[in-house]
């Protein structure tokens, strides 16, 4: 009978073998630790800042490691091939100082144009890990961060306490974009309604009864080894590499959420990716708008009766679309063509037959109907319903949020509601 370290390191194995590898996922020495931070970095300025929270971090009982990932590409220009330099300089600066973590950094520059991008750096981190884990024996917690933030004084002990001592493969870090106190007002006003925005998704998705209503930031996402190795591991995409990521891990593994503001992203306007943060605030400094319009409140309520209606169907021995699916495609009008494009009764049927017991039908269900199929079916009948305003489209999913009145106070009042949900 193997022992538990030969069968991580078979499994360990078998993803390097089947697994694109970048060589220099190959070629970095790391400690043996708890954790490992992985922190990609382009062209980025405050990676003073960001090196110097986490150094004045308190003392924990394991071991984390810093992993740094200094990147650009062939063809960036001189600006950014210098910022490069720089940041590689300040960690070799670092590596000789004193710190309470272990710290190594590959340097990651001159990457093909036609993959570098913040998918295949944070992947060339986290697969460092696991060549390092390949010969250690060990599944350490692999923590993404970001080279933009800023992290709590507690960030390590809150991660080694509620996600390495716990039972769980997956982890998200409660998130704070921090303003400065001379911040441009617009890009104040407009955090706040971006902030906004992503709680209200993640509410309408709590209320529709979808499971993994989770945040799927990249700079505030953790994850074990093995849950890492079991399923593919990072992708190189270029930009909502970390959506793909968590959402390929969410069906299999107990998550859990670390509550209370850990990780402080930088709220300024960026053009590094074509979403999130950065992309968000230049287009709304454009914009000129105060408030920011979304999703209508209804297609929440068409994804909870489509969750609703495939319950029924999965959980009966005989379902007849008829009588489980014919109040959904009345009640909306593209309901009938819904069906028929996303193949829905051809891949519900295919999880009924999968297994005679309904806990694991379920189960199955939503490793189908995941959280991109879940975003799917919001777009596709948001597109005939009018944007509403997120604070508004809140209030109206939760009417007792109507006596709040700003949208900032609203957006703390929301989390903590999320919280207890």
């Amino acid at each position: 009978m193997s022992t538990k370290s030969e069968t991580l390191q078979i499994i360990f194995s078998n993803y390097l073998k089947r697994f694109f590898i970048h060589k220099l996922s190959q070629n970095v020495q790391l400690p043996k630790a708890d954790a490992f931070v992985v922190i990609p970095c382009y062209a980025e300025e405050a990676l003073f800042a960001t090196i110097e929270s986490l150094k004045s971090n308190e003392l924990t009982k394991g071991n984390f490691c810093v992993l740094i990932v200094v990147n650009d590409k062939l063809s960036d220009e001189k600006s950014i091939k210098l910022q490069s330099k720089l940041n590689v300089e300040l960690c070799y600066e670092f590596n000789q100082s004193d710190h309470n973590f272990s710290f190594a950094f590959i340097d990651a520059r001159d990457l093909e144009d036609k993959n570098a991008g913040v998918g295949l750096a944070r992947k060339i981190g986290m697969d460092a890990v696991i060549t390092n884990c390949l010969s250690s024996g060990n599944n350490p917690a692999i923590v993404c961060l970001d080279a933009d933030c800023t992290v709590s004084k507690d960030y390590f002990k809150r991660i080694e306490a509620e996600f390495i001592h716990s039972q769980a493969d997956v982890a998200v870090l409660e998130f704070e974009h921090l303003i400065p106190s001379d911040f441009d007002v617009e890009l104040k006003n407009g955090i706040i309604q971006y902030e906004l925005f992503l709680e209200y998704y993640r509410l309408g998705l709590k209320l529709a009864g979808f499971p993994f209503s989770f945040h799927t930031v990249g700079s505030s996402m953790a994850c074990t080894a093995i849950a890492y190795a079991c399923h593919g591991g990072m992708n190189q995409r270029k930009a909502g590499e970390d959506f793909y990521f968590l959402h390929k891990l969410f069906p299999h593994y107990k998550t859990v959420e670390l509550a209370g503001s850990l990780v402080f992203p930088s709220p300024r306007i960026s053009k590094r990716v074509p979403f999130g943060t950065g992309r968000f605030q230049e287009k709304w400094k454009d914009s000129g708008e105060e408030i920011y319009r979304s999703y209508h409140p209804m297609v929440f309520s068409i994804l909870k009766d489509f969750i609703l209606a495939s319950y029924v169907f999965l959980e009966s021995e005989n379902p007849e679309f008829d009588e489980i699916f014919l109040l959904f495609i009345d009640n909306y009008e593209k309901g009938n063509q819904f069906l028929k494009e996303f193949q829905v009764m051809q891949n519900l049927e295919v999880v009924r037959k999968a297994s005679p017991k309904k806990e694991q039908r379920i189960k199955a269900f939503f490793r189908w109907f995941d959280g991109l199929l879940a975003l799917r079916l919001v777009h596709y009948f948001d597109a005939d319903l009018p944007k509403m305003s997120v604070g508004e489209g809140i209030r109206t999913l939760v009417p007792a949020f109507y006596t709040i009145g700003s949208d900032k106070e609203l957006k703390l009042e929301l989390r903590q509601y999320l919280r207890n949900f």
